[in-house]
């Protein structure tokens, strides 16, 4: 149980992170300079966080993932 509750909590925060990160991508700081964050970047760490995480709920589900599981098998 402990696992879900980490694992969605883990989703909300960065599903709210991406769309934070998603607003502040190509604007300007109020004094006209360039932000010093890479918005851009942590935008797109939070959607393979999600991708991390939504694999890891499916292990929880019982579904078996990795390559020694996929239709091609391992190369």
């Amino acid at each position: 149980m402990f696992d879900w509750i980490i694992s969605l909590g883990l989703a909300v925060t960065l599903s709210g992170l991406g769309v934070f990160a998603h607003s502040r991508t190509g604007t300007m700081r109020k004094d006209g300079r360039a932000h010093l964050v890479p918005w851009r970047g942590i935008m797109i760490g939070c959607v393979f966080g999600l991708f991390l995480i939504l694999v890891h709920v499916a292990n929880l589900l019982g579904v078996e993932t990795g390559p020694e599981n996929s239709p091609f098998g391992r190369f």
